[in-house]
């Protein structure tokens, strides 16, 4: 009885911190979508990237701004993995873990895949040629558009999968 509940106290942690993490993270990729992202393409399309490359690369080695963002990614991939692995050692939420504690994982894949990393580093050193510079520009709003609705999608079924639990708590019932 005593090991049941030490893994159901692990079980909500990981929960808690996923949870958490990628709430975190569709704000992040929200806020670059509506505001960040856009300011960015602007700035390339109407001819000002000398603009963006003297100020941003700047502010980004100044500050030390992407070491701090893809903390929260490399952070909540780990917490994933692992809340992902004690899923499916006890049995519960497997469906969800595969998608939602996944979820940087499967965001890193399309990410680093499509060769939008390479292009996006570029434009923000500032290195970046014109068809880069276009690719980064046409891939840009889409692209971490579909990252923040994922992530949304991913924090409701966290949620969701909490309140699944609460309920057979209230309702006596063991979930599987």
């Amino acid at each position: 009885m005593a090991d049941r509940e030490i893994f159901r106290r692990i079980h909500l942690v990981l929960w808690f911190a996923i949870t958490m993490l990628t709430g975190v993270l569709s704000g992040f990729l929200t806020s670059h979508s509506v505001m960040l992202g856009r300011y960015f393409t602007w700035l390339i399309e109407s001819g000002n990237y000398r603009v963006f490359t003297d100020t941003f690369s700047v502010f980004r080695e100044a500050t030390h701004a992407n070491v701090h963002y893809n903390l929260f990614l490399w952070v909540s991939l780990v917490i994933g993995i692992i809340w992902t692995i004690f899923c499916f050692i006890i049995k519960k939420n497997r469906i969800i873990a595969l998608i939602a504690g996944l979820s940087s994982f499967w965001v890193g894949c399309v990410f680093f895949s499509s060769g939008f990393s390479d292009a996006e580093e570029a434009v923000a050193r500032g290195v970046a040629d014109e068809a880069v510079r276009q690719f980064f520009v046409s891939w840009n709003i889409p692209m971490h558009t579909s990252f923040a609705v994922f992530y949304s999608l991913c924090f409701f079924l966290l949620l969701l999968s909490r309140c699944k639990v609460i309920r057979e708590r209230v309702t006596g019932s063991q979930e599987t």
